[in-house]
């Protein structure tokens, strides 16, 4: 628990963490208490790597640097063996005992001359000699961490805290990406600096880019950063920016004024290393600069900044970026400067974060309770399972940005990495990137589109599988039913997807998503394969579990026709012996002679509103449906009818038929026409029909099978914008997209019967090009 001592207000950990998966920031008083100060020196700059300066001042025996770690004086020198790294505090009276930076053959304390060598052992006390039970020995400078990454040093005052590189290690790849040679890079100039704001809410400023374009002209003239071209992703113990210069900085072309940023370097890199050290990288020529931000108390902040240029950069170049940087920083003091005062006042006590476009303050935000709880021990020491992070637990995998637009609807090349058996018709595939890259986050209960490749198909097959595992950045996991007859996909996938193979998906995308903005108990009932997303959500509320030590209670009831065919039971069972409250209950329809009840299975017959009000409880539920299409609308209207409101069920289906929509509202052109419209889509060759419980044009597809490219689903992006090849649709809501002649937004309309075209020849009444 966390005591809030002027207000007397005890937070959880849990219930901190749960308000910034919902966009709310930490309260205003965590700005402004000292008490929380205090708490951050102690728990956050006692406890990490604390950075001191460039190694190319220690190259030297006797070459030192001092400097703060959670406000101790510390000093870090170059022996004979090795870097050394001490508590600058004299033993005696608790002087500091180096000054500065230098050169020294001995270290010692300015005020009774205590004596100390380059390894920190005491060598010399005036009048100890006379002193009885005093040993030299016994009073050595006091030890700790000094690690350098690449050429830069750090210290930690927890002698049990893993090293620097398993921190911080992968920043150096992507350093290296810019261009610059960290080596080769020389000290310029070392300020000090004070500010008027907390250290948290500087920080925070820093960890996004939605300001720039209104707050600085001459930044956002220099660097691309429009969110879908300026990159934010976090890595655990640190998070980047990435952006790219402007051609119009390149050409000269700026309508403000900037510096040269027509060097060698095209990327801007901006980094924060959990908690306190930023490294910057600008475009031009070849610089770099580090700023470490302390507290001073609840509302003020001080620290240094160091500049680096490479070799051969011109003075001029130097001046301007230096005084470039020195602009950009006054405007953000005046922003962060008022945000302070903002806080002061206490209200409203939070504010709400944009999650897409502020997720690297949340996860810093997340951090900071995590360090300040009071049985997080030491963060590295605290399980790392998932990279999901609504958690006690930080975790240290990387997330990456929010998608741009471009890249959610284009598709990435994904190889399997592993193949499951989960029962005699059912396996998982697990799908990685080939290049790499951590997997774009995903909601608990999403599909995934993927498109393969058939041998004597002129076209590649598009299909739609639900995601049957909670967010990690590794690996998708699809669990395929293997299909007959027409199921072409699903068989291609059983005989060649093995270890290796690849295929081609888009971002994961759907509505059907566990809400996480409730705390209700959550059912979740399936049939067959449609226990698939009921995996992802149980695994997800697990882990929530896991981290803030707070289940979410889980009814998890799942039909199929026996245990053979049955996926998944031992990782529910696993499942349900972590989480207490989650029940589990397994009906099969027609048991095989190895089913034993009690043990493979609960019940025999069909999941039906008879057995889920028989084993749940009256109460506020949240309902989750997936599988058949008999099987959902006998259970949709079964809860209906039993008194549960339509906005407490969310539903899957596998195909057309279900009818759990609302109904959409009648168009005059229909009100005498109640026959079922025909449909094509002719890249694929599919042909449906429609009816008005089957939605918008898209929908249709996506039931189909098909995964044509959309954004908003709302007619306001015009991303799926679509060929229509013949026919006519009505729209439910006039799009506000621009569309060219014959295109029309599947997202938002659906299809007009034909009329007097009956006896053509049997000609679908709609045809899109999909």
């Amino acid at each position: 628990m966390i005591q809030i001592i002027p207000s007397q207000v005890t937070e959880t950990p849990a219930s901190l963490l749960a308000a910034l998966d919902r966009g709310e920031s930490l309260p205003a008083h965590w700005y402004t208490d000292p008490a929380i100060t205090t708490r951050e020196i102690e728990k956050i700059f006692r406890k990490t790597w604390n950075y001191i300066g460039p190694a190319k001042e220690l190259a030297n025996p006797g070459d030192y640097i001092t400097g703060y770690a959670g406000e101790v004086p510390v000093v870090v020198i170059r022996n004979e063996v090795e870097l050394a790294g001490f508590v600058n505090v004299c033993r005696h009276r608790r002087h500091e005992v180096m000054k500065g930076r230098g050169n020294a053959k001995m270290m010692q304390c300015g005020y009774h001359a205590w004596t100390y060598d380059l390894t920190g052992c005491l060598k010399g006390a005036p009048r100890s000699a006379a002193e009885r039970n005093f040993r030299l020995e016994d009073y050595p400078l006091l030890p700790l961490r000094a690690e350098t990454l690449g050429p830069f040093v750090f210290v930690n005052l927890d002698s049990q805290a893993k090293s620097l590189a398993s921190y911080y290690g992968d920043l150096l790849n992507i350093l290296a990406g810019s261009g610059i040679h960290l080596e080769s890079l020389e000290l310029y100039s070392r300020d000090s600096w004070t500010a008027e704001a907390n250290w948290k809410t500087m920080l925070e400023n820093y960890l996004e880019c939605y300001h720039c374009a209104v707050a600085h002209p001459g930044f956002s003239a220099a660097i691309d950063v429009k969110q879908e071209n300026y990159n934010l992703t976090t890595h655990g113990w640190f998070a980047s920016q990435l952006g790219q210069v402007r051609q119009s900085a390149l050409e000269g072309k700026t309508a403000v004024e900037i510096y040269d940023a027509r060097g060698e370097i095209t990327q801007a890199q901006y980094h924060l290393l959990w908690p306190n050290v930023t490294v910057n990288i600008n475009p031009g020529f070849p610089n770099l600069s580090i700023d470490v931000w302390v507290p001073d108390g609840p509302n003020k902040a001080k620290g240094f900044s160091e500049q680096y240029f490479g070799p051969g950069v011109s003075e001029q170049f130097a001046h301007d970026l230096i005084a470039f940087n020195k602009k950009v920083g006054y405007e953000d003091d005046v922003l962060t400067n008022s945000v302070q005062h903002g806080l002061l006042g206490g209200m409203p006590d939070r504010g709400r974060f944009l999650i897409n476009s502020e997720h690297l303050c949340i996860h810093f935000q997340k951090l900071v309770v995590q360090a300040l709880s009071e049985n997080s021990g030491r963060l590295e020491e605290l399980p790392a399972a998932s990279s999901h992070p609504v958690s006690t637990t930080i975790s240290a995998a990387p997330t990456a940005s929010a998608a741009a637009e471009s890249e959610r609807n284009s598709y990435v090349e994904l190889e399997v990495a592993k193949v499951e058996r989960e029962s005699e018709i059912i396996s998982s595939f697990y799908l990685r990137r080939v290049d790499g890259d951590p997997l774009y986050r995903w909601e608990p209960g999403q599909f995934l589109p993927i498109r393969v490749t058939i041998p004597g198909r002129t076209e590649p097959a598009l299909r739609t599988y639900s995601i049957s595992t909670c967010y990690n950045p590794n690996f998708y996991r699809l669990s395929i039913r293997r299909g007959e007859g027409a199921a072409l996909v699903s068989q291609f996938m059983y005989a060649n997807a093995k270890t290796g193979f690849r295929l081609h998906a888009l971002m994961p995308r759907g509505k059907f998503v566990l809400d996480q903005s409730s705390n209700r108990a959550v059912v979740l009932v399936s049939g067959g394969v449609g226990i698939t997303p009921m995996m992802a959500i149980a695994e997800h509320i697990v882990e929530e579990g896991r981290r803030t030590g707070t289940y979410r209670p889980i009814h998890f009831i799942h039909g199929a026709q026996n245990g053979r065919v049955r996926a998944f039971g031992k990782r529910i069972q696993e499942l349900a012996v972590e989480h207490r409250t989650l029940s589990v209950h397994v009906c099969l329809s027609g048991p095989s002679p190895e089913d034993e009840i009690g043990v493979t299975y609960h019940s025999k017959g069909r999941v039906d509103i008879t057995l889920v009000t028989a084993l749940v409880p009256p109460g506020d539920y949240d309902f989750y449906l997936c599988g058949p299409s008999e099987f959902m609308n006998s259970l949709y209207a079964g809860l209906v009818g039993t008194g549960v409101r339509p906005e407490r069920i969310h539903y899957e289906s596998f195909g057309p038929g279900t009818v759990l929509k609302p109904e959409l509202p009648r168009k005059p052109s229909e009100e005498h026409n109640g026959s079922a419209v025909h449909v094509k889509f002719a890249r694929s060759g599919t042909e449906t029909a429609w009816s008005r419980e089957d939605g918008t044009l898209l929908e249709l597809a996506e039931e189909a099978g098909l995964a044509p490219a959309f954004g908003c689903r709302s007619g306001i992006c015009g991303t799926c914008k679509t060929k229509i090849v013949h026919g006519a649709v009505e729209y439910l809501d006039e799009p506000l997209a621009d569309r060219g002649e014959g295109e029309i937004l599947p997202c938002c309309s659906v299809p007009r019967k034909a009329q007097g075209e009956n006896q053509n020849g049997g000609r679908p009444d709609v045809v899109l090009d999909l």
